[in-house]
C-alpha cells in the first residue's frame, strides 16, 4: 500500500468529523493517529491532490453503502431522488414525454441544484461516464445527460456529491458540481442478495437479483471483484391513478376553487375517431353520434356529419389508453481488477455493461396540420361524392402505439498507478459507448392515405365510421378489418449513439514543500478526450421519404409517419485538450486555529466552440475545535451540447396559442442548431460553517450562488407568437413567424440556438448528524435541507418588451399569458423552495430499523392561470411528504442464515398521492413527485 506520515494529528481526528458532517446520512468513527505510524494518502472528491488528512475545504454530501441501502432504492432514479439537493428529474417515463423525439425507455437524469440537466458532471471512479444518446428539450433546447440507471445501486461503494463549482478541478458540466460514483474495488468473499417490491393496489412490481464476489488470484497479486444484477419491473397503466385516469382535470377534486371547471384543465384532444374534415360542399364538419343535435347528413351506424368546429364534448381522453410506469429488464455487470507490479506500481482496469428494455403503451398519432391530406370523390367509402381534406384523424382502430426502447452501454478501462518518490500519479486510458434503439408501430401516412382512396371495399379503409357512439370520448368500436389496417402500420425506428474515448495523465505531490504551517501540496494533470454523436432517424422521418398528396400531387411533409414532425439525421464530434494544476497551501497552523488555501486553473481546448480557463479559490479556516469555515470562488463553463451544434432545422409541433387569431392550435417551431456557439460562462460562490459542539453531534451551513452568460437558449415558440401580436398591432410584423395568406394561421416559427440567456441562482444547504449509545442499542439522526431562496432568468430583449407590454396592459400580449422562460422562476414548475429529507436509525445486536421522511414545498404550475382580483395567479401545486420505515434482522450462528439479513419496509407509509398538476396529461410533476404510492418492499441477502 503507498503509505506516508503525518503530523496534523488534531487536524485529522477534526477533519474525519468534518467529513462526516458534510455528509448528512454518513457517520464515520474518528481515530487519531500517532506520529510515526503510517497513514494511507487518499484522495476525496474536489481535489486531485492525495495527501494523509481530509480537509473539509469543500462542501460534499456522501451515501455509505449502508445510507444507500437504508433509501430503499433500487434504480438510480430513486437514489437521486433522495439526495435533496437534487433537482427535477426530467428525463425518463415519470414526466409524460413519450414521443420518437424524447429521450424515452430506462433513462433517468442528473440535475443537481435544479440548475438544469447538463449542468451537472457525473464521474465513475473518479473518471467522466459516456453521455445517454437522447436528448430531452429543456427550456425549449435540446440537452444529454448521463443516465443514473446504467449503475447498478446494490454494487454501490458509495456516491459522493460535491455541491459546488469543480470546472477548474474536473473540467466542463461541473457548473452546480459533481457527482462521483464509487463502485466496490476491493470486495473479498461472495453475497447474494434479492429484493422484491410492489406498489399497493396496482400492477407496478419490481424484482432484483445480485450476485457480488471478490477473490485474489495470482498469489495474491491479483484482486477481482465482480458484479452482476438483474432488473426486472411490471408497469402500470395511466388509468391505475386517478390523477392520471383522465386528461379532463376540470373537476378534480383537490383543485381550488377558483380553477375548477377552467377548460385549461381539459387536455383531451380534439384529434379522435371522429374525424375533422373539410369540403367543397359542406365546408369544415366533423362526424358525431346521431343522438346529439346538429347533424346536418345521416351516416350509417349511428354516425352524422355535423358542420363547424369539433366539439369539445367529443374530444378524445388519451389516459386510459397510456402507460404510466414502463416494464423495464435491466442487466447491470461490472468487474474491477487490479494487479500488483511491484516497485509501487500497480495495473488496474474495469469494465462496465448495461443493457434494458423497456416497453410502454401509447396512443396512436393523428395527422399534424402539414400532413392534412385529401380523400378523392370515388373513395370507396366516402359518401359525400365529392373530394374531402382531412383536417385531423385519429385511427384508433389500429390498436395502441407499442413502444420497445432496448438501451445498451459498455466501458472497458486500463490503467497504471504508481508512486516515485513523493509523487502520486495515474495513467488511463478508457473506451465508453451508448446506444439506443427505438422502436414503435406507426401509420404508413402514404400508405394510410392509399388505404382511404382505395376503390376497393375489400382493401379500402373507411375513416367516416366515428368513434363508439356511446362513449364518444375514450376509443373506436367501428372496427375496420384487421388486414386492411396491416396494409399502412409498420414500425418506425431511431437509432441514436454516443461515445467517449479518454486518456489522461495525473500527478500529484501532498509534501511538495514544507511551510511554517505545514507542506504544501501540488497537482497537476493532461486529458484527451473524444466525444461521438450521432442520431439516425427511419427513412420514414428524416426527410428521405416525404409524404405526398396523392391527389394533389403537393408535397405535404418531410415526415411520412402519421403524427410526428420530419427530423433530419445528424451526426457529430469534438475533440477536447484539457490540462489542470492545483495547489493547497497551508496558510496558519499555530495551534489555535488552522487555515488551508486550496487554488485550481483548468484550461479546456474544444475542436468545434472554443477554450476557456478557469480559476477556483477556496480557503478552509478551523478558527476552534468545535467550529470551522469553508469558503470558495469558482469560475465554470459548459461547452453547448453536440445536438445543439449539429441540428439542421428540426421541427416541433406543439400546441399554442396564438393571441393574433386568439385561439391554441397545433404550430410547427423548426429549431436549427448553430455552430457559431461558445461555451456557457458560470461563477459559482459559496460560504459553509462547521459546526461541532459535541463528539456526536455535527451541524453543517452553507450558503451558495451560481451566475450564468451566454446560456444556449432560444425565445419559446409561444413568445415569437406574442412578439408577433404586439408588432402587428403597431404595424409591422415578426419576421419569424410565418402565415398562411390566406387563413393567416402559423405556418411555423423559425427559430435558431444562440448565447442568449442570464441567470442567477441562490441558496442554503443545511445538515445535522446526531448519534449516541444508549442502553437500548445505538441511534442515529440526520437531517439534510436544501433551500433555494432566488432562481431569476434576466429577460432577453423580446421578452423585456412582452413583460413591458404586459404591464401597460396592452390587450396585444394577453395578460393571462405567461412569457415563459424569463423573470422570476422560484416556485414554478419543478423549483420548490425547500426539499428536505429526515432519519433515524437504530440498531441493536441484531436488530435494526429506520425511519425516514421527506418534503417537497409547495409550486406553481405555469402552464395554467386564473385571474383572482385583477391578478393573473398560476396554478398552485402543494407540498408533497413522505415516510419510509424498515426493520430488519441480521442473523448469526452456525445455521444455513448465518451472515444472512432480512429486511422489510414501505415507502409512503401514509399512502400520499402527488399533488395535481397540469403536467403533460398525467396529472403530476412526474420529475418531481412520486407515482408509487404506498410500496412495500423486502429483501434477503447472504455473505458466503
Amino acid at each position: 500500500m503507498i503509505k506516508n506520515t503525518t503530523s496534523h494529528h488534531k487536524l485529522t481526528r477534526l477533519s474525519l468529523c468534518v467529513i462526516a458532517a458534510l455528509s448528512p446520512q454518513l457517520v464515520q468513527a474518528a481515530q487519531t493517529k500517532s506520529d510515526d505510524e503510517q497513514i494511507e494518502r487518499i484522495s476525496i472528491v474536489g481535489s486531485n491532490i492525495k495527501r494523509s488528512t481530509d480537509i473539509g475545504t469543500l462542501p460534499v454530501t456522501t451515501l455509505s453503502e449502508k445510507d444507500i441501502e437504508n433509501t430503499g432504492a433500487v434504480t438510480g432514479d430513486e437514489l437521486l431522488r433522495s439526495i435533496p439537493q437534487i433537482g427535477e428529474v426530467n428525463f425518463g417515463g415519470a414526466t409524460g414525454n413519450g414521443g420518437v423525439n424524447d429521450a424515452r425507455g430506462d433513462v433517468s437524469s442528473i440535475n443537481l441544484r435544479g440548475v438544469g440537466t447538463g449542468n451537472t458532471l457525473t464521474l465513475l471512479n473518479g473518471r467522466r461516464l459516456v453521455n445517454h444518446p437522447g436528448t430531452q428539450s429543456e427550456n425549449f433546447v435540446p440537452v444529454t445527460t448521463v443516465n443514473s440507471n446504467t449503475l447498478p445501486v446494490s454494487g454501490l461503494r458509495s456516491l459522493e456529491v460535491l455541491r459546488d463549482g469543480a470546472a477548474a478541478i474536473y473540467g466542463s458540466d461541473a457548473v452546480a458540481g459533481v457527482i462521483n460514483y464509487k463502485l466496490k474495488d476491493d470486495f473479498e468473499g461472495n453475497r447474494i442478495s434479492v429484493t422484491y417490491g410492489g406498489s399497493e393496489g396496482t400492477p407496478l412490481d419490481e424484482k432484483t437479483f445480485n450476485f457480488l464476489t471478490g477473490f485474489d488470484v495470482n498469489g495474491g497479486k491479483t484482486h477481482i471483484t465482480a458484479s452482476a444484477t438483474y432488473y426486472e419491473r411490471n408497469g402500470m397503466m395511466a388509468r391505475e391513478r386517478d390523477y392520471s385516469a383522465s386528461h379532463d382535470l376540470r373537476e378534480y377534486p383537490t383543485l381550488p376553487e377558483d380553477f375548477i371547471g377552467d377548460t385549461q384543465l381539459d387536455n383531451r384532444t380534439t384529434a379522435t375517431p371522429w374525424g375533422d374534415f373539410q369540403s367543397d360542399e359542406l365546408g369544415r364538419f366533423h362526424l358525431q353520434p346521431d343522438s346529439q343535435s346538429g347533424c346536418v347528413l345521416d351516416l350509417s351506424g349511428g354516425v352524422c356529419a355535423d358542420s363547424g368546429s369539433f366539439p369539445r364534448d367529443n374530444r378524445y381522453d388519451r389516459g386510459p389508453d397510456r402507460s404510466l410506469v414502463s416494464d423495464v429488464d435491466r442487466l447491470n455487470f461490472y468487474t474491477y481488477i487490479t494487479h500488483d507490479l511491484g516497485n509501487d506500481l500497480e495495473l488496474f482496469g474495469e469494465a462496465i455493461y448495461y443493457s434494458a428494455t423497456a416497453e410502454r403503451l401509447r396512443e396512436q398519432t393523428p395527422n399534424l396540420t402539414a400532413q392534412r391530406f385529401m380523400i378523392s370523390a370515388d373513395a370507396a367509402f366516402n359518401p359525400f361524392d365529392e373530394e374531402v381534406k382531412v383536417r385531423s384523424y385519429r385511427a384508433i382502430d389500429t390498436g395502441p402505439r407499442n413502444v420497445e426502447v432496448d438501451d445498451t452501454s459498455y466501458r472497458a478501462l486500463a490503467g497504471l498507478r504508481g508512486v516515485t518518490g513523493n509523487w502520486d500519479w495515474e495513467t488511463a486510458a478508457f473506451y465508453s459507448a451508448a446506444e439506443t434503439n427505438d422502436m414503435a408501430n406507426r401509420i404508413h401516412a402514404s400508405k394510410f392515405q392509399q388505404a382511404i382512396n382505395s376503390t376497393d371495399p375489400a382493401n379500402a379503409y373507411n375513416i367516416f365510421t366515428g368513434g363508439d357512439v356511446n362513449n364518444p370520448n375514450t376509443g373506436d368500436t367501428s372496427l375496420n378489418p384487421q388486414s386492411v389496417i396491416d396494409q399502412f402500420m409498420v414500425d418506425v425506428t431511431r437509432d441514436s449513439k454516443t461515445s467517449l474515448a479518454s486518456v489522461d495523465f495525473k500527478m500529484s505531490n501532498g509534501e511538495l514543500w514544507d511551510l511554517p504551517a505545514g507542506s504544501v501540496g501540488l497537482a497537476m494533470g493532461l486529458e484527451f478526450r473524444h466525444e461521438t454523436f450521432e442520431d439516425d432517424r427511419d427513412e420514414l422521418l428524416d426527410g428521405s421519404n416525404p409524404f405526398i398528396d396523392q391527389i394533389t400531387g403537393v408535397e405535404l411533409s418531410g415526415s411520412n409517419v402519421l403524427g410526428s414532425s420530419p427530423t433530419p439525421d445528424s451526426k457529430g464530434d469534438r475533440d477536447v485538450a484539457s490540462a489542470f494544476v492545483e495547489v493547497l497551501v497551508p496558510v496558519i497552523d499555530n495551534g489555535d486555529h488552522y487555515v488551508e488555501l486550496q487554488v485550481a486553473a483548468r484550461y479546456e481546448n474544444f475542436s468545434d466552440v472554443g477554450s476557456a480557463l478557469k480559476p477556483k479559490v477556496a480557503l478552509f479556516w478551523e478558527p476552534a475545535d468545535w467550529m470551522s469555515v469553508r469558503a470558495s470562488y469558482a469560475g465554470g463553463f459548459r461547452a453547448p451540447g453536440l445536438p445543439q451544434v449539429t441540428a439542421e432545422a428540426v421541427p416541433r409541433s406543439n400546441s399554442l396559442y396564438d393571441p393574433v387569431l386568439d385561439k391554441k392550435y397545433a404550430i410547427v417551431d423548426v429549431r436549427s442548431g448553430n455552430t457559431d456557439l461558445t461555451p456557457e460562462d458560470d461563477t459559482n460562490i459559496s460560504l459553509g460553517f462547521v459546526f461541532q459542539p459535541s463528539d456526536q453531534m455535527t451541524i453543517t451551513l452553507d450558503a451558495w450562488r451560481i451566475e450564468q452568460e451566454n446560456l444556449v437558449g432560444i425565445l419559446p415558440g409561444a413568445s415569437h407568437l406574442l412578439y408577433d401580436s404586439l408588432l402587428r398591432s403597431e404595424g409591422s410584423s415578426n419576421e419569424n413567424v410565418i402565415r398562411d395568406p390566406d387563413t393567416n394561421e402559423v405556418v411555423q416559427i423559425n427559430n435558431t440556438y444562440q448565447n442568449l440567456d442570464k441567470r442567477e441562482i441562490e441558496g442554503i444547504d443545511l445538515s445535522l448528524t446526531y448519534d449516541w449509545e444508549s442502553s437500548f442499542g445505538d441511534w442515529e439522526f440526520t437531517l439534510n435541507a436544501a433551500k433555494l431562496t432566488k432562481f431569476e432568468q434576466i429577460p432577453d430583449d423580446i421578452s423585456a418588451q412582452l413583460l413591458a407590454a404586459q404591464e401597460a396592459g396592452n390587450p396585444a400580449v394577453p395578460a393571462d399569458q405567461v412569457v415563459k422562460n424569463v423573470g422570476d422562476l422560484m416556485k414554478q414548475n419543478g423549483r420548490p423552495e425547500l426539499r428536505a429529507r429526515a432519519s433515524l436509525n437504530w440498531r441493536m445486536e441484531q436488530w435494526g430499523s429506520g425511519l425516514s421522511t421527506s418534503y417537497v414545498s409547495e409550486v406553481e404550475d405555469s402552464s395554467t392561470t386564473a385571474t383572482i382580483d385583477d391578478e393573473v395567479v398560476k396554478l398552485p401545486v402543494d407540498s408533497y411528504q413522505t415516510v419510509n420505515f424498515y426493520a430488519d434482522y441480521r442473523f448469526k450462528g452456525k445455521s444455513v442464515l448465518n451472515d444472512s439479513k432480512l429486511r422489510v419496509g414501505v415507502r409512503n407509509l401514509f399512502d400520499e398521492q402527488p399533488p395535481l398538476a397540469d403536467e403533460l396529461g398525467y396529472g403530476y410533476f412526474g420529475g418531481l413527485h412520486s407515482n408509487r404510492g404506498r410500496y412495500f418492499h423486502m429483501s434477503f441477502s447472504k455473505s458466503f
